[in-house]
């Protein structure tokens, strides 16, 4: 039997929030007591390793071979753009008037247009810098960006007053737009040059496209990775896990022991806490 064609669609926004479940502190932070943590992100993964090892992943579970075709990796293609929305002003203005005496309508404007702006920059930053990198890096993957990023600058996530008198302003990061519409739309479109489609995602939105693909005899699986290790296992995005054929994980051990890229900028302070967590999962085997 010629071995499956495997083509995998990743939900970018989706699966950057899962990588980014995966915190540190150094062990000077934790000692100090302070709330600082490292993320993990795209930047930090060897993902041509990564790709192969969803497809062994897969082989072990169902004895099929696969031969993997493509790797469309999904993103916002724009920034929705700046809007002064007058109603939410007045209403952040009504909120924090009294915390902060100072506070007016062109000091809220400029703090909202500064954080707006901070957000662009790493939003098109990434897209030159990390993404071009990684395609660079890896066979058979295609970044492909459809949708809009929509952020609220006047949908107050968080807003504080230093002790110096400055402010630190944080608006709403709503998410993206259209992106899962991209993604259905090539699903089916290519359906017929694929075998299997592996969907990198845990969003609902998508149990339509699985089951018209089921419908037309394709199989459909879905990966995600874990938190923690079984049994004591979180998985990050299972809602699809009932819909799909196979679903199939890599749990916090393996994701950071075999695909972490331990050469990709991360301090050193922070791999010793990667490396006490690893032994920490370790530990929970015996």
């Amino acid at each position: 039997m010629e071995p499956l064609r495997t083509v995998l669609f990743i939900d970018g926004r989706n699966f950057k929030y899962n990588l980014r479940a995966f915190q540190f502190q150094s062990l000077e932070e934790v000692e100090k007591g302070e709330g600082r943590y490292y993320s993990l992100d795209e930047k930090h993964f060897l993902w041509q390793e990564f790709f192969l090892g969803i497809l062994e992943k897969f082989n072990k579970t169902t004895n099929f071979a696969y031969r993997l075709v493509r790797v469309y990796w999904y993103n916002a293609e724009s920034m929705r753009p700046f809007e002064i929305s007058e109603r939410w002003v007045q209403s952040v203005l009504r909120d924090y008037s009294e915390k902060f005496s100072d506070l007016d309508r062109d000091k809220l404007i400029f703090l909202a247009k500064q954080w707006y702006e901070r957000e662009r920059e790493y939003f098109y930053r990434a897209k030159e810098q990390i993404y071009e990198g990684i395609q660079r890096k890896t066979d058979f993957l295609e970044f492909k960006y459809t949708g809009e990023y929509v952020v609220q600058p006047f949908r107050v996530y968080r807003f504080e007053q230093r002790e110096d008198g400055t402010f630190f302003y944080q608006g709403t990061r709503e998410g993206e737009k259209g992106v899962d519409v991209g993604i259905t739309v090539d699903m089916i479109a290519k359906m017929t040059n694929y075998d299997v489609a592996v969907l990198v995602s845990g969003d609902a939105d998508f149990i339509p496209a699985v089951c018209y693909l089921k419908d037309n005899l394709k199989q459909v699986y879905q990966f995600s990775i874990a938190k923690g290790i079984p049994p004591r296992i979180e998985y990050l995005s299972p809602w699809l896990k009932g819909v799909v054929d196979v679903f199939q994980f890599f749990d916090e051990a393996e994701l950071l022991e075999t695909y972490l890229n331990r050469n990709s900028g991360i301090p050193d302070t922070i791999l010793s806490a990667i490396d006490a967590r690893i032994a920490q999962l370790e530990s929970w085997k015996t």
